[in-house]
């Protein structure tokens, strides 16, 4: 059994740091990765799930799915080409770090342009959980349904579709908790809870969908209710903070 020497050791960790680093996305963006994935390499004419996150240069984060423990959803076709040539490297199971190029994230970023980051890159990290068919996702479709027929059309869409075996949209908890909060914003608190409480049975586990249902459960009038779910809210995060400052408010 060959033995490598603790300096040799190092020299052989920094030489593949610096081989990982050195990978190219076509877009020229350069890309670790940090665990390998399986399969074929992501195509362009796919949905992702993924956990990501986005960090400055100071390692200050910019916005993360890791915070709320719940997984993004994206087409690939509908991302920036530079973020498509990102996704052509990754493979299913594959955990990856993208330096992009401050300009770069400026352009493809919308608003991008009045950010002031430190540094000359911003790092994307993510993790490729599921590659799954190109749906559409229910919150583009509510809110396309919205503009064409108004908040209640969006409503009756959104009930027809949940209850149907094969709706051909893809409903995931972080896409169904943001229509609730479309209805939330817009007066429809009844509506809200009814989709919050969809998104709470399909994920009893989720501290974030009892939370949403909790907060509609309170506009609606529905105290006993609301508390009721910040309390199984804050059972399954004890570290949830607006759970524990409602439940004080309310109870």
């Amino acid at each position: 059994m060959i033995r490598l020497s603790p300096l040799l050791l190092l020299i052989w960790m920094s030489t593949t740091v610096m081989a990982q680093k050195a990978l190219t996305t076509k877009s020229g963006w350069h890309y670790e990765i940090v665990q390998r994935g399986h399969g074929p390499l992501l195509d362009t004419n796919k949905g992702i799930e993924t956990h990501n996150q986005l960090v400055d240069a100071d390692k200050n984060v910019l916005v993360s799915t890791y915070a709320v423990g719940i997984p993004d959803y994206q087409l690939v076709k509908d991302l920036s080409p530079p973020f498509q040539a990102a996704c052509n490297v990754m493979k299913a199971g594959g955990h990856y770090k993208f330096y992009i190029p401050i300009d770069d994230f400026r352009a493809t970023i919308k608003g991008g342009a009045k950010l002031k980051l430190p540094g000359d890159h911003v790092v994307w990290e993510v993790e490729l959980l599921r590659v799954l068919p190109p749906l559409p996702d229910i919150a583009g479709h509510v809110k396309a349904t919205i503009k064409r027929g108004g908040i209640d059309a969006a409503f009756n869409e959104f009930k027809r579709l949940s209850a149907s075996p094969d709706s051909g949209v893809y409903f995931g908890e972080w896409e169904v908790n943001e229509i609730g909060y479309l209805f939330l914003n817009n007066d429809k608190s009844d509506e809200a809870v009814v989709v919050f409480d969809y998104n709470a049975k399909k994920h009893p586990q989720s501290a974030n969908a009892h939370d949403s249902l909790a907060e509609a459960y309170h506009k609606a009038g529905k105290k006993e209710m609301a508390i009721k779910h910040y309390r199984w809210s804050l059972e399954l995060n004890p570290n949830n903070a607006n759970a524990r400052k409602m439940l004080s408010k309310i109870e």
